[in-house]
């Protein structure tokens, strides 16, 4: 069923050199190695070893978000995870599926909810704004994949738990990076630490910018992040995180077959009809604020709260080819969770209650784009959301090392919708729709057993909620769609993990089949504007497996300190049922945009000299990229690399140098296809073979 590829590669590139200033040691390596039955997550609230978890959870640490790869995003990292896709159709411009769930997203991140620690990240119009987000800012990621809606509220897709860097206590440090590399990328930040007994705090700036491998694709941004932790008392502990991004990218557009073969550097082009997207400077201009205050109070042992509160902000403008929308949003939100453990008795249980409370403010226009000018207005609108989420779980330690773990929430999402007139001659009122959807209970169960301290098995049935986004509503062309529906689903999964050989080899299976009903999928009309529909059904079936060895085990006297051989495959089938598109029936066919088979190899290897190397190999066989399944995508071959040298310099120096290389096959593909394209302008072609060099 697969086919794998054995590939071994030498790395030849120049190293940029510089000294890093710390007041304090560095360890050699960006986190430690540890084994599985080590790996505290923070999934369903359970705070256990993953051994212990019942859910399939993918783990990102700082050596895989910082250290594998030279190119300082988010995707490449986010794509070594079984079950998860990450796209970026041009710089900056970021889709993100778990288990398949952006057939519904031609841009940005949908139907996943995110939260830093506990703080809400996902608005309540259910948009994530994951590119405001930088990745050197980042220590660790969960991603929770499958339903999740009995603890985290509506979405059938996943969702995933950021967390910033890690502060020592009791020391303080300042960190320099740079970065250069091919089509113009550019890059430096700096990041300061200070760490007490009773405090940590966090500051952060990073710069990006690059004039992009396509004609009209050039990024620039920039991020800064302060995150700060204040333990007050024995008992009481406020955090503060504090987010905000400046961002700039052009978007090529789509190309259709011949032009992607002709130039896959071209950006699209003019017809007889549309004007090109240089000569509309098509473009996304984006600035995100957050704020958010985080209140943890223990009584005692037994009992915790905390609870969050967060506003938020975003300026966003996006000149396109056919219009220039220009939209504010305001965010306001909190979330709170108690959390009591009873240790004692027959049955140890902890239960989990809380609520969650957002809303989101928004006015839209739409004017006409003149070469990258707003022009006259076509429309002026206001959209309210809320959304609400109340929820409980109940995790018991049964007999023979049972554990089992119930959850229920209620959701509730409400849209309120205003246009106002804009022309004064025959003009009609403003005008109040609005679409609230009935409030849904969303129950999970899941049954855990441990086999010793080296093995374990879960199953679980666990229910999924999405209402239709802001951006599904009321999509980018204007107006407000009330006959969408919400989509529900059913997730049933089956999963083993486990270590064996002195835990060198660690494997991580699971099995699902998700089945889900009101499918929200997307159309685009002759102009490109796109809408959304209900698809009927679609039964979501895959298999994820991730395996590693470690050659070496951590030791004091080996000048090897880690030597691991690691694969993660993902096997779909996904597939629509009763789905009518006009007059075709399209029941049967497979879902666009889902590879049935996705294989990522790699070999990571450090020495106690400071010598590290990352190989990373990605493969995608072909998949449809329209409903119709009329036509495929290519199969993906992607080989990345990156080498490195890390060492500590007495007590106060660090020498951190890296050289990184990108699609080192030289394929042409697309890391990211416009699904459903009107005009069969799917392809959004990526870099070549590039290479990028720094320090930091």
């Amino acid at each position: 069923m697969l086919t794998y590829f054995t590939l071994f590669t030498t790395i030849l590139g120049s190293i940029f050199s510089t000294l890093l200033y710390a007041q304090t040691p560095v360890p050699s390596s960006l986190d430690d190695t540890l084994q599985l039955n080590e790996v505290i997550v923070r999934g369903y609230a359970t705070n256990r070893r993953l051994l212990e978890t019942p859910a399939s959870v993918g783990l990102l640490t700082r050596r895989d978000l910082n250290q594998r790869f030279g190119t300082p995003t988010l995707v490449p990292a986010l794509n070594t995870l079984p079950g998860v896709r990450a796209d970026e159709r041009s710089p900056g411009s970021y889709r993100l599926a778990i288990r398949g769930s952006a057939i519904r997203s031609p841009f940005g991140v949908r139907n996943i909810k995110t939260y830093w620690n506990e703080l809400p990240l996902t608005d309540a119009g259910g948009n994530t704004p994951l590119n405001a987000l930088d990745v050197r800012a980042l220590g660790r990621i969960e991603v929770i994949k499958g339903p999740s809606g009995s603890l985290y509220g509506a979405g059938t897709g996943g969702t995933v738990l950021f967390s910033g860097l890690a502060v020592p206590a009791n020391k303080s440090s300042v960190e320099l990076s740079a970065l250069a590399g091919s089509y113009g990328l550019y890059g430096n930040g700096i990041s300061l630490q200070t760490g007490k007994n009773n405090s940590a705090i966090s500051l952060s700036y990073n710069h990006l910018q690059s004039d992009g491998y396509r004609d009209q694709s050039a990024v620039v941004r920039d991020n800064l992040s302060l995150t700060g932790s204040f333990s007050v008392s024995p008992k009481r502990t406020i955090s503060v995180l504090a987010l905000y991004s400046d961002l700039h990218y052009q978007t090529p557009g789509g190309l259709n077959l011949a032009q992607y073969q002709a130039n896959p550097r071209a950006s699209r082009p003019a017809t007889p009809t549309l004007p090109s997207s240089a000569a509309q400077q098509a473009g996304i201009y984006q600035k995100v604020g957050y704020l958010g205050f985080s209140h943890e109070y223990r009584w005692n042992d037994r009992i915790q709260n905390t609870t969050v509160i967060y506003g938020s902000t975003t300026d966003f403008a996006n000149p396109f080819i056919t219009n220039y929308e220009r939209r504010t949003d305001q965010g306001l939100g909190g979330r709170t969770v108690t959390q009591i453990r009873l240790p004692n008795g027959p049955l140890p249980t902890t239960f989990t209650v809380g609520a969650e409370l957002l809303r989101t403010f928004t006015v839209d226009r739409n004017f006409g784009n003149r070469g990258g000018v707003a022009d006259t207005i076509q429309t002026d609108e206001e959209l309210v959301a809320r959304q609400s989420t109340v929820f409980a779980q109940a995790e018991t330690e049964l007999p023979a090392r049972f554990r089992l773990t119930a959850g229920l929430s209620r959701n509730d999402v409400r849209y309120g919708f205003t246009r106002f007139p804009i022309r004064s001659a025959g003009a009609q009122p403003a005008t109040l729709l609005a679409r609230n959807f009935t409030p849904v209970w969303l129950p999970r169960v899941a049954m855990l057993r441990t086999f010793g301290q080296n093995l374990s098995a879960f199953v679980s049935i666990s229910t999924g909620y999405s209402a239709p986004s802001s951006q599904e509503v009321r999509p980018s062309a204007g107006g407000f769609n009330t006959t969408l529906n919400a989509e529900r689903g059913t997730s049933y999964e089956v999963g083993l993990r486990g270590s064996a050989v002195n835990s060198r080899l660690r494997f991580d299976v699971a099995v699902y089949n998700l089945q889900l009903k009101e499918t929200i999928v997307r159309r685009s009309d002759a102009a490109g504007a796109e809408y959304f529909v209900n698809g009927g059904h679609i039964d979501q079936q895959g298999l994820e497996a991730q395996l590693a060895y470690d050659f070496v085990l951590p030791s004091t006297t080996s000048p090897v300190s880690l030597l691991r051989l690691w694969s993660n495959v993902t096997l779909t089938n996904y597939r629509f049922r009763d789905y009518q598109q006009g007059t075709a029936d399209l029941s049967n066919n497979r879902v666009p945009g889902v590879a049935p088979t996705t294989l990522v190899t790699g070999i990571d290897a450090e020495t106690r000299l400071g010598l590290y190397a990352h190989v990373t190999f990605q493969y995608l066989n072909d998949f449809p990229v329209n409903d119709a399944n009329t036509v495929m995508s290519d199969p993906t071959r992607l080989l990345q690399a990156t080498l490195g040298f890390r060492r500590n310099l007495g007590q106060h120096w660090t020498l951190d140098l890296y050289a990184s290389g990108d699609n080192l096959l030289d394929q042409t593909y697309s890391l990211g296809y416009d699904l459903n394209a009107v005009g069969n302008r799917y392809y959004n072609a990526a870099p070549a073979r590039n290479g990028i060099g720094g320090f930091g």
